[in-house]
């Protein structure tokens, strides 16, 4: 999900922008948040399609935030505002825009959480990703273009259908953060997507790409039983 918080407050833009933080990691999902301090620099940058939802502060230096709502409107019908502002005033001046919600400051998290989970619903089902932190930078990786993970020499190497990827983190830093029932752990530092799995043999697995990984001794049969279990259930699916 997009977002934009646009906030003069320094202080309140951080509360939002944290509170947002804390959903996207207790929900396991990513939100890509941009935020701006005037009215003027979001409208100078405002592109119809850019966000899902606008958190929009009422009472900004400049342009206020109905003001900088009804040009909005002009340009997207679509995306949904959330007005946050210290007065009730403003409600019935704002809702000829079509407000998806009105909150009170100072708001409390619930309130934040609530209307993101009212406003995924209505939005077009996110693609599950694998998502981790890596030098201040979050990283995240469509689970689906993922074909396998695995461990060499301290980093931790992430294949996709993209291209090759390494990090210098642990690897259960970055698979502890995986929990899709596609994704299976054949041996110590391996994790396969099966989606990608050609062939299984008695002791390794092949991949669509050639690259074969061994399944450790211990718990052979059982992996070996998870991969048929998850054809099985992918024939039936289909």
């Amino acid at each position: 999900m997009k977002l934009a918080i646009v906030d003069d407050n320094k202080l309140e833009q951080e509360l939002i922008f944290n509170t947002l933080r804390t959903y996207e990691h207790e929900r396991n999902i990513s939100l890509d948040i941009s935020s701006y301090s005037d009215g003027n620099s979001f409208l100078n940058t405002f592109v119809p399609g850019d966000f899902d939802l606008i958190f929009m502060d009422i009472y900004l230096n400049e342009l206020n935030g109905i003001d900088i709502v009804r040009k909005i409107r002009q340009m997207d019908s679509k995306v949904m505002i959330v007005f946050l502002t210290t007065s009730k005033e403003y409600i019935f001046e704002a809702a000829p825009f079509h407000f998806f919600d009105y909150i009170l400051k100072p708001f409390v998290s619930t309130q934040i959480f609530h209307v993101l989970d009212d406003a995924l619903a209505l939005l077009p089902e996110q693609e599950a990703e694998l998502s981790f932190e890596y030098r201040s930078f979050d990283v995240h990786f469509p689970l689906s273009k993922i074909q396998y993970i695995y461990s060499n020499n301290h980093e931790v190497i992430i294949h996709t259908t993209n291209g090759t990827h390494a990090f210098r983190l642990p690897f259960y830093s970055v698979t502890d953060h995986l929990d899709d029932s596609r994704f299976l752990q054949c041996n110590r530092g391996i994790m396969l997507n099966m989606d990608y799995i050609k062939t299984m043999e008695s002791d390794y697995f092949e991949m669509t790409d050639s690259k074969c990984f061994p399944i450790k001794t211990k718990g052979r049969k059982q992996i070996r039983e998870q991969y048929i279990k998850y054809q099985f259930l992918k024939l039936e699916e289909a």
